[in-house]
């Protein structure tokens, strides 16, 4: 596709839009993204962040009146900057009722928000471990209500041994993410950036050839295959960066600027 054509760019935040784990937009890239909202170019997040959360969403202050709206949740909820829905997708309790009870068995720590807030549903190591290399601070210990269904979001703090054996024989509409060792996303099987993408493009009929999409993790693998314009992060891994059209510099090195001066967008 010609560079000339994007009219959409999409960004993953953590370890592409934010250096990880200092979680610092780069000076360079904040003055390209003024560039291109300035040029008239629609900007979108697409992070597995709940941005509902104001820790989550804190870490978009410097640029965040220059987006359009956002993907987050990984494609399970996108909505416009002005408050507008543009899509739902939570995690239907077939799956989320036989999951909880295996967590709650095997005491893997679920991730889970309740209003505005996360909490987690056990103190585990791999919490412990996760949030320190993440450098934030542990969410509230709770137990999870009775009643919860239909749940927004869901990340379970699990080995791949826990995954393969105690949740994957439960995962009949759900598929994961791996985010570490410690953390995987529970997404609904259809649903991820990619699907975010489409939400968002069909709403502004958009072609998808049309976009530019940035990513580095495992959760962004199939965003960077829909996109016109696939772009890995140079942090990312292996397997992101062979479906990627162009691989840029790391986050910390201003990365998106680099791939942007490199199509020409700015």
């Amino acid at each position: 596709m010609c560079p000339q054509q994007v009219k959409a760019l999409f960004f993953d935040i953590d370890g592409t839009l934010a250096s990880s784990p200092e979680h610092i937009i780069h000076p360079l890239d904040i003055e390209s993204l003024e560039k291109l909202h300035k040029s008239g170019y629609m900007l979108f997040i697409a992070t597995g962040r709940d941005l509902s959360i104001p820790e989550e969403a804190k870490i978009l202050t410097p640029v965040l009146p220059l987006f359009t709206g956002f993907v987050h949740i990984n494609g399970q909820h996108c909505y416009l900057a002005d408050g507008t829905e543009i899509s739902q997708h939570p995690i239907a309790d077939e799956d989320f009722l036989p999951l909880r009870a295996v967590c709650e068995q095997h005491h893997l720590s679920m991730l889970y928000r309740v209003g505005n807030v996360n909490h987690l549903s056990e103190m585990t190591f791999r919490v412990k471990r996760y949030w320190a290399q993440m450098g934030l601070p542990i969410p509230e210990i709770r137990p999870m209500a009775p009643d919860i269904h239909d749940i927004p979001k869901l990340c379970i703090h699990a080995s791949p041994e826990d995954e393969e054996k105690y949740l994957k024989p439960h995962l009949n509409h759900t598929w994961t993410a791996r985010i570490t060792e410690d953390l995987i996303d529970l997404i609904p099987i259809g649903i991820g950036k990619s699907s975010g993408l489409r939400d968002v493009c069909g709403y502004f009929h958009i072609d998808l050839s049309q976009t530019m999409c940035f990513g580095d993790g495992q959760n962004d693998l199939d965003l960077i295959q829909a996109a016109g314009i696939g772009v890995a992060m140079g942090n990312a891994a292996v397997n992101i960066k062979n479906e990627a059209d162009y691989i840029t510099k790391n986050a910390n090195e201003a990365g998106i600027t680099h791939a942007l001066r490199h199509f020409g967008l700015i």
